[in-house]
């Protein structure tokens, strides 16, 4: 994340759980980048439980939302297994039901 300091981004999309240790990636960057995405689209979204995408989700937004720079989304396009109930989960969670 540096480098991207450096050059001037703002916002870092897709960013994906799967590949960060995400509070410490809030911890080190946050001051200096927003993050967008989180919400797994390999791991959760296709896999998990209405209840547990909920819960996911607002783990999330709570790990990344102090001091601001979250953008709470999906990591990628999300893909066609994910079961709509799992959209409608994670859209109540984002919006606090």
């Amino acid at each position: 994340y540096p480098d991207l300091i450096e050059i001037g981004l703002d916002v870092h999309q897709t960013f994906q759980p799967e590949i960060y240790d995400v509070p410490a990636v809030k911890r080190e960057y946050g001051r200096d980048l927003t993050f967008w995405g989180g919400i797994s689209t390999q791991r959760a979204l296709p896999f998990l439980t209405p209840d547990e995408i909920k819960q996911l989700v607002r783990d999330m937004i709570s790990t990344m939302r102090p001091g601001g720079g979250y953008i709470a989304a999906p990591t990628h396009a999300i893909p066609g297994d994910v079961p709509p109930e799992n959209i409608v989960a994670m859209v109540e969670a984002m919006k606090g039901e």
